[in-house]
């Protein structure tokens, strides 16, 4: 969460390529924040307290921080608007609808039910890249279509196949280049 805070603070003071850097933190710390996890001793108040934590976690790191980076990066048009509060609304029903399932023992295994919000921790760094090629207003455009499609992939039945030991290996190798070539565009 301390990573999405200075996301935050970057996105309002201008620094939209180090925001983009903090969010990807986020994500690599949300990534592997299981793995610890898991290999630690912990009673079930500790594993329940840890499922809340992680959830409010989330909701700052991957639904607030991608809102506050857009709101910063464009101007904010009507549209633009909606497909944040769509976004928004659907990211924490999301996250309540799994934490339910957590706390009932139903969680599914193997693969998630939707994309998870964590994704837009690669996303929207990615989407960003097209920033430079597009004109301001139809980037907004763009930020506002991607806003309302990860809305709709959030709460839609599709299987998405949970992280393997490759994805552990492969994300921070592609999180590593696109730091490395956000924090160049910050200084360029």
């Amino acid at each position: 969460m301390l990573a999405a805070a200075a996301a935050i603070a970057l996105a309002a003071a201008g620094r939209i390529e180090l925001a983009l850097v903090g969010l990807m933190f986020a994500g690599l710390a949300d990534l592997f924040d299981g793995v610890v996890a898991r290999r630690l001793r912990r009673n079930d108040y500790a594993r329940e307290f840890g499922v809340q934590l992680d959830t409010v976690g989330d909701v700052v790191s991957f639904i607030v921080t991608p809102v506050v980076i857009a709101l910063h990066a464009v101007p904010p048009s009507l549209p633009g608007i909606a497909a944040i509060g769509v976004f928004m609304v659907a990211g924490v029903v999301r996250l309540a609808h799994f934490n339910t399932l957590s706390v009932r023992a139903e969680h599914p295994s193997g693969q998630h039910r939707g994309l998870p919000v964590t994704y837009t921790a690669l996303l929207f760094p990615l989407l960003f890249l097209l920033q430079a090629a597009l004109p301001a207003a139809q980037f907004a455009q763009l930020l506002a279509f991607a806003f309302g499609l990860l809305a709709l992939l959030f709460v839609v039945d599709i299987p998405v196949p949970r992280p393997g030991r490759v994805f552990y290996v492969l994300l921070p190798l592609l999180a590593a280049g696109l730091i490395a070539y956000w924090v160049w565009r910050s200084f360029v």
